[in-house]
């Protein structure tokens, strides 16, 4: 009885197909959330469209003679005359501001003295067409004649690109190759002598990274994992495997590997990181070693992008998605595996509305595919760790077992880094300083040797917080209650929950003191130490503040990668997943932040942050070093 009219068929509409749909009616089930708010996450809304309700008067509406029959009805149709006899149905809404509304509209709709009518407002998003040059039918024929030496270089360049069976140019590289100005390019095409077509181009989020690479030669341990995972991703029975391997063990080969097999099968494959900053250095060797074939999805996309990898995944152009939690909705077809790296990571719990988690999302939705949901970390999450113990065990648990590989050894068996525990209370005992004398020597080394050095320190920031060292007075958020964290590169106090922004007071608001001074270290007064040390030294930060644009964290850690900074220091974003050869020394310049959270799950944390971090270092030819600072050794 309530159903509603179709008003229209979209052709290039956004489609959910019944994978997806049925992830999402899971999740609505699951946590509790309604049907909508489901769907949101699955279906962009790019891609959508909305409905507008256009309200109009009739005519005796518009005379004044027909009023309804009580006052609130009256009001709707005066407001409505005001209103010219037509608005849009929110703004007559609003306009009426009548408590009953939507039982005085009813009854003027039902009695004929209103009229309403829909139509569908597309997003304003849609397919980029961009113009591409090729050579015209009497271009090729006067290529070597006497023109212009602008136009004779355009022809040149066509003629070449032609022979070398390259796809039509655009505009821009036309010209940056040949030297010409876009009016030269204008006449060539009045000529006739080059031909000009619109065609669509892709929004590319981040572009292949080098050459096509090859598989390497398995170790043992690779090769036992990748084969069970073949046989699972083969079998096209829904399966849960734990691929627990120490740091620098070849994981992302077994992933890749696990991936071909998906692919030759003819099935698509899901891979989740737990960070955005992971996301370019992924995609970097997932594009290197599949093409065009790998889509990226996660919240930095701009529109056009997240529309444009849409479209490539639903038209299975793209059988391939990397992204944070949210590419768990990917619309791909007939999924054969989903990997889930660093599984253990807080980050793949979304925090707010609706709320979930990709790694139980991942779990339904491999069984929903009758896929292999592959779990990857040096560290898992105790859950996952129980079940694939009580998998090994033959004990039921009240789900399906988690199947446990283990790769216990590096590459080439690389040996693990040295870790050293520097106690900082005999360190203050005899100096107080953020470095101690047993880290700063092991930088200076390294700089000497021209390896790389990471520390990590996961609060960012300058200082923690702003007291009056007088009255006690602390510098709060007025939103959050909680302090503001000092940020002297913009001179601000912030808050880390809210964003809320304010200037640092000259002095104490409550008893005037001027003794108002910053306490506790984050990452930029980790910089300015590093920088006082060590002037010489090329130094980079990666942390929110300084990967705030699109494009920071890829930038930062291909530099890093390069050999572009000496000394890379961060909060957690440096401690997941990245491989960075020449980086012999990670410095903790203090354990104790997590592992004092009020949290049941801290000291687990702070084990899986402390040796993520640890396996930075090592990844190369020369052996790593682990300093970890702490009062609690």
């Amino acid at each position: 009885r309530k159903l509603k009219e179709v008003i229209a068929r979209l052709n290039d509409a956004i489609s959910i197909n019944p994978e997806q749909l049925q992830t999402v009616e899971w999740m609505a089930e699951h946590y509790v959330c309604d049907l909508l708010s489901a769907i949101r996450c699955v279906a962009p809304a790019i891609l959508g469209g909305k409905v507008i309700s256009t309200i109009r008067l009739t005519d005796a509406g518009l005379r004044g003679s027909d009023l309804g029959d009580s006052v609130p009805q009256a009001h709707l149709v005066e407001t409505l005359r005001a209103l010219g006899g037509v608005a849009e149905a929110t703004a007559f809404k609003s306009a009426a501001n009548l408590p009953g509304f939507s039982s005085a509209y009813a009854a003027l709709l039902k009695r004929g003295t209103l009229t309403e009518s829909r139509e569908i407002a597309r997003a304003a998003v849609v397919a980029r067409h961009v113009k591409v040059y090729t050579l015209g039918a009497g271009g090729l024929e006067t290529v070597n004649t006497r023109r212009s030496p602008q136009q004779q270089a355009v022809l040149a360049v066509l003629a070449e690109h032609a022979r070398s069976g390259g796809p039509p140019m655009l505009a821009v590289d036309l010209l940056a190759r040949s030297g010409a100005s876009a009016a030269t390019l204008r006449g060539l095409v009045a000529k006739g002598l080059v031909c000009a077509t619109e065609t669509l181009a892709r929004r590319a989020p981040l572009s292949a990274a080098g050459p096509r690479t090859e598989a390497p030669h398995f170790t043992a341990g690779q090769k036992r994992a990748a084969e069970a995972i073949r046989d699972s991703v083969l079998g096209g029975k829904a399966q849960t495997m734990l691929l627990f391997g120490v740091t620098a063990s070849g994981k992302t080969e077994v992933y890749l590997n696990a991936i071909g097999h998906a692919l030759a099968a003819g099935r698509s494959a899901i891979v989740l990181v737990p960070e955005i900053a992971l996301t370019a250095q992924v995609v970097d060797v997932f594009v290197g070693r599949f093409g065009e074939q790998v889509a990226v999805l996660h919240s930095r996309l701009s529109e056009g992008e997240r529309h444009d990898e849409w479209r490539r995944m639903q038209e299975g152009k793209a059988r391939i998605v990397v992204g944070a939690r949210s590419a768990i909705f990917a619309p791909v077809q007939n999924v054969g595996l989903i990997v889930v790296d660093e599984e253990h990571e807080a980050s793949y719990k979304q925090e707010n509305s609706p709320r979930y988690s990709a790694r139980e999302l991942a779990r339904e939705r491999a069984r929903l595919s009758h896929a292999t949901l592959l779990l990857g970390s040096a560290t898992p999450a105790l859950e996952t760790y129980f079940s694939s113990e009580a998998a090994a065990g033959g004990e039921a648990i009240g789900r399906e077992p988690t199947i446990r590989l283990e790769m216990p050894h590096r590459i080439d068996n690389r040996p693990l880094p040295t870790i050293e525990v520097v106690d900082l209370r005999e360190e203050f005992k005899q100096r107080r300083a953020l470095f101690s004398l047993r880290l700063e020597e092991a930088m200076a080394a390294r700089l000497a040797a021209g390896q790389q050095t990471i520390l990590f320190l996961n609060r960012r920031g300058y200082a923690q917080f702003v007291l009056c060292r007088d009255c006690g007075w602390v510098a709060k958020c007025p939103n959050c209650a909680v302090s503001l964290a000092y940020h002297s590169w913009q001179s601000v106090l912030k808050c880390h929950h809210c964003d809320y922004q304010t200037v640092i007071p000259k002095g104490c608001p409550d008893c005037k003191s001027d003794r108002v001074k910053a306490f506790g270290i984050g990452t930029e007064k980790v910089e300015e130490e590093v920088l006082r040390l060590f002037p010489q030294a090329r130094v980079a930060r990666m942390d929110r503040d300084t990967t705030a644009r699109k494009g920071d964290h890829a930038r930062i850690v291909r530099d890093f990668r390069a050999g572009g900074a000496d000394i890379l220091i961060g909060t957690q974003m440096v401690a997941k997943g990245l491989d960075f050869p020449n980086v012999t020394l990670v410095g903790v310049v203090s354990a104790d932040t997590s592992i004092n959270m009020p949290d049941f799950r801290a000291a687990e944390r702070t084990f899986q942050l402390l040796t993520q971090v640890a396996g930075r270092a090592g990844r190369g030819v020369h052996p790593g070093e682990v300093i970890i600072q702490t009062f609690s050794p």
